[in-house]
């Protein structure tokens, strides 16, 4: 999943992945375990205030929009975890 647009002449993940461990001299060779945890966490936090909204804890009507997110988001940090994506 890319959230920017595609364009060649930016770097791809895996080309700032290397560029960064080049340059930093850290050893990322768990980075997709990161990568992972960080969109689990945010699908998390979906979940956390879209419940919220469900139980009328808030009325932000932009958090009604949630709920359906929160399987696709789920979804992508598996595929993440797994090397699906």
């Amino acid at each position: 999943m890319s959230m920017m647009p595609l364009d060649e002449r930016f770097p791809t993940r895996a080309e700032l992945i290397e560029l960064y461990a080049a340059r930093s001299g850290r050893d990322l060779s768990h980075v997709r375990f990161y990568h992972a945890l960080s969109l689990y966490r945010v699908t998390v936090i979906i979940a956390q205030i879209y419940i919220r909204y469900v139980r009328g804890q808030t009325q932000d009507q932009r958090f009604a929009g949630f709920g359906p997110r929160i399987p696709a988001a789920a979804q992508a940090a598996l595929d993440v975890a797994l090397g699906a994506a």
